[in-house]
């Protein structure tokens, strides 16, 4: 067991994303101590992704005015860490001079569900710049429903099946409001033009066009909101695969009522929370879900699961300190 000096230890809770990387500097007793923010922390998505997990391990220690050696544990939670392979990077880029402590390394999913849900059993549904259905039922069990070969999507794949839609010539009159702004964001003038670019890959490389239609995805959202047939049936047929995953992974519970919450920028846009929460609330089967706010933020969570990591006492004021923690500040 490590001998913390109290008065200035603290853990580091890493939420890592496809988008961005938060880190959380916590003390013993959940004060906030200091935050950063940097850039995706997915080695599969950006080359840069080790740099800014470091840099905000760096920043996180420099708003707190804590030296590396004061950090007790660290809990990561990282996009793209899916196997025990990824654990070799993972440990990389969370490894900086000083910093000698306890470590957990996990999937970001992990770090959502463990804020959300506070150690308790439930289904976290992510989408996001990634997408993933987590729970962890009643006797501790990890489900997820990638390993049930299933995969429900996430703002690119919006913005591919609106403009795969677009150019195969679905649009209707309603939809010239989402047209010219599907035309102003790829820089063109005409569905002619769009459908060359298309046959180019849109853009160079395989980030910059999966970054590309990231972004795009909440011009979909909107134009659902706004009345759009083309985004409203693309924005349903994912919300359909989301509820579908979400009762693919409450069939590994026990209990007849089941918590999810969501995380994610598709997810919980309102046009797309309204409408998979109503269609979870559909009499199918024993199972009914209820839909939660998180209890804490995803790297809230993290600083959690840190805290326990080295036997620091979780009582309820702890918590209530960690929900202080506001990722827009």
């Amino acid at each position: 067991m490590i001998v913390l000096n109290h008065e200035k230890a603290i853990v580091i809770g890493i939420e890592g994303g496809g988008t961005k990387t938060r880190a959380l500097a916590v003390k013993l007793d959940g004060s906030i101590a200091g935050t950063a923010e940097s850039g995706c922390c997915n080695p599969n998505k950006d080359q840069h992704a080790s740099e800014h997990v470091q840099q905000a391990i760096r920043e996180a220690l420099h708003a707190a005015q804590a030296a590396p050696e004061d950090v007790a544990a660290i809990c990561a939670g990282l996009a793209g860490l899916e196997a025990e392979e990824d654990l070799r990077w993972a440990e990389q880029f969370t490894s900086l001079a000083g910093i000698s402590c306890l470590k957990q390394l996990v999937n970001d999913a992990y770090v959502a569900h463990a804020g959300a849900f506070c150690g308790e059993p439930g289904i976290m549904a992510i989408s996001g710049t990634g997408s993933v259905v987590f729970g962890i039922n009643e006797q501790g069990r990890m489900l997820r429903n990638q390993d049930y070969q299933h995969y429900a999507g996430a703002a690119r794949h919006l913005a591919y099946e609106c403009v795969h839609r677009l150019l195969a010539g679905y649009d209707a009159e309603e939809d010239q409001g989402l047209l010219r702004e599907v035309f102003a964001y790829w820089k063109v003038n005409t569905l002619e033009e769009l459908y060359e670019r298309g046959s180019k890959g849109f853009v160079e490389g395989v980030h910059e066009q999966m970054r590309g239609f990231g972004q795009m995805g909440p011009i979909v959202t909107r134009a659902a909101a706004e009345g759009s047939p083309v985004a409203i049936d693309v924005c349903n047929g994912l919300v359909h695969a989301l509820e579908v995953g979400i009762r693919l992974i409450g069939a590994g519970f026990r209990a007849e009522q089941v918590p999810v919450a969501f995380m994610g920028s598709v997810i919980q846009d309102r046009f797309m929370t309204e409408r998979l929460t109503n269609g979870l609330q559909q009499g199918l089967g024993h199972k009914q879900y209820t839909v939660v706010q998180p209890r804490l933020l995803p790297a809230a969570g993290a600083a959690l699961l840190a805290l326990k990591l080295c036997e620091s006492p979780i009582r309820d004021d702890v918590l209530q300190r960690l929900e202080q923690y506001d990722e827009r500040a």
